[in-house]
């Protein structure tokens, strides 16, 4: 008989055992990638950070007028998982970047003195729009999924480090403003050669700037957080900076220079138009005309730009099971 009642309790312990470990919830470990391909699209808000604009961040947001022309970039990308850490993406992505130098207003109308930088970036009265293409290719680094085995590698939410390598190509206009109306519309100005960039100068300034290439490099580099909505498909937002390898994306690097540059290399329509472009503080003071070889820009530091954008990742699933499941 007790030997019955052991063997009973026995066998309520061991069916309790396995209702309570049946009980607990499951790691969820189909939220680590297999290893394996994914594609998705990204699209967001785009920021030229440049010699044409505001001097810090925080005047560069607000401004005031910023929202008025908000510019954007998106993109599609494939993506490779190699480890649960590491995945590197493949993408393109086309945009705008805009800028413009009468975001300084309301600080130049407060300046203490004509050479406030905000007031002689407002007097310099100049703007850019850039239509760009950009090629990437960029290594994901999720830390949170160094270790395959710890708790935190199986949640949903999953920060990351974003680095690689790109190229670009960009096209920059800026506005030409009529002097007897005050219309303005975008003309392009890289064939323009505003700051001399390309032309035979004189003997005092020969070679004054180099050509320059509408085919870029650049480096990006950011952060991200994303989301697994479900097994198969991630939401994400990531920020992204490009260090690149030119400073005249706004079109804006070097010194104004001498009228006779344009005479000299330029048909007679183009040069009209280059001095035009060249100095437009005339809208704003009439009585100011920069004379040659002034500071119009900082060529020591070059151009970048960056996105801040949300994303979608669907993951392609195949039958290989992972070596961490």
């Amino acid at each position: 008989m007790r030997k019955n009642i052991r063997r009973g309790l026995l066998a309520l312990f061991v069916c309790a055992t396995a209702i309570s470990a049946n009980a607990q919830p499951a790691i969820p470990r189909d939220y680590i990638e297999y290893p394996g391909f994914s594609v998705g699209f990204n699209a967001g808000l785009a920021d030229l950070w440049g010699d044409v604009g505001t001097k810090s961040v925080i005047d560069h947001y607000g401004n005031g007028k910023y929202f008025d022309k908000p510019c954007f970039m998106g993109g599609i990308f494939a993506r490779y998982q190699a480890h649960p850490m590491l995945a590197m993406r493949l993408g393109v992505n086309y945009g705008t970047l805009y800028a413009t130098d009468a975001w300084n207003q309301k600080k130049a109308e407060k300046a203490s003195s004509v050479e406030d930088d905000a007031y002689q970036r407002y007097l310099r009265n100049q703007d850019i729009r850039a239509n760009i293409w950009e090629g990437t290719f960029i290594f994901e680094f999720a830390p949170l999924r160094s270790n395959s085995e710890s708790h935190s590698a199986f949640k949903r939410m999953q920060p990351y480090l974003a680095a690689g390598v790109g190229g670009f190509h960009f096209r920059p206009q800026s506005t030409y403003i009529d002097r007897l109306t005050g219309d303005r519309h975008w003309v392009d100005v890289h064939d323009l050669h505003i700051e001399g960039d390309g032309l035979q100068g004189d003997k005092a300034h020969a070679g004054i700037a180099r050509p320059t290439s509408l085919w870029q490099f650049a480096i990006p580099v950011g952060a991200g957080l994303r989301w697994d909505l479900t097994s198969d498909l991630s939401f994400g937002i990531e920020y992204l900076f490009r260090f690149t390898s030119t400073d005249r994306l706004d079109n804006v690097s070097d010194d104004y220079v001498a009228d006779k540059l344009y005479d000299q290399n330029l048909s007679p329509d183009k040069a009209a138009l280059a001095k035009e472009m060249a100095d437009k503080s005339w809208a704003i003071d009439p009585t100011v005309h920069h004379e040659a070889y002034t500071k119009r820009g900082n060529k020591n530091v070059l151009d970048s730009y960056s996105t801040f954008s949300v994303m979608f990742v669907y993951k392609l699933r195949n039958n290989k099971l992972p070596w961490w499941y």
